[in-house]
């Protein structure tokens, strides 16, 4: 002899995850701090260095070393964003824009008689160098941040605007049938 049950509890209702707003995720990106370019500032004033000390070289390549040691282990993090901005086109553009300051600045020297010939002038040049590759990448990431942001944001609300379209109210419970009502 089976026994029917009559069915006297509703559905279960829509999930709570479509109806709460979108969970906001951590950034993808996280900022790079601004001391981390001192090394690609370094890079970038690498001419200047080696002309300006015999130990030039073994300064670039301890700077090197200690750029590889901290992009590894402190950086970890953040590395992501330290690639994105380094193989940004805004980044190549400032690379060539730092490469054109450094020639034409030894050009105009030499043209009015001044050529940076002594070290205290290459190491003058490799400081301006270096402050300016620094200020340079800080800027196009305090750019790219903000991009990314509002990209981020844009994502964020179009999942929202989403998510409330695809709530579905709770459905009324069939009625029941004749042959499950009686047991």
């Amino acid at each position: 002899m089976a026994h029917t049950v009559a069915r006297t509890e509703a559905p279960p209702a829509a999930p709570a995850s479509k109806a709460a707003p979108a969970f906001k995720a951590a950034p993808a990106f996280k900022a790079v701090p601004v001391w981390f370019f001192a090394f690609e500032g370094l890079m970038g004033a690498s001419y200047d260095v080696v002309k300006s000390s015999h130990y030039g070289w073994i300064v670039l390549t301890a700077g090197l070393a200690v750029n590889i040691v901290l992009a590894r282990t402190v950086l970890r993090g953040r590395l992501k964003m330290a690639k994105a901005i380094l193989k940004g086109k805004r980044t190549r553009i400032l690379a060539l824009g730092l490469i054109a300051l450094r020639v034409g600045l030894h050009a105009v020297l030499g043209v009015i008689g001044m050529q940076a010939t002594s070290p205290l002038a290459h190491a003058c040049l490799a400081v301006l160098m270096c402050a300016a590759t620094v200020g340079l990448l800080a800027f196009d990431q305090k750019v790219m941040l903000r991009a990314l942001d509002a990209q981020a944001a844009q994502a964020a609300q179009a999942a929202d605007a989403a998510a409330a379209a695809d709530v579905v109210p709770a459905a009324e419970p069939a009625p029941l049938a004749p042959a499950e009502a009686t047991a």
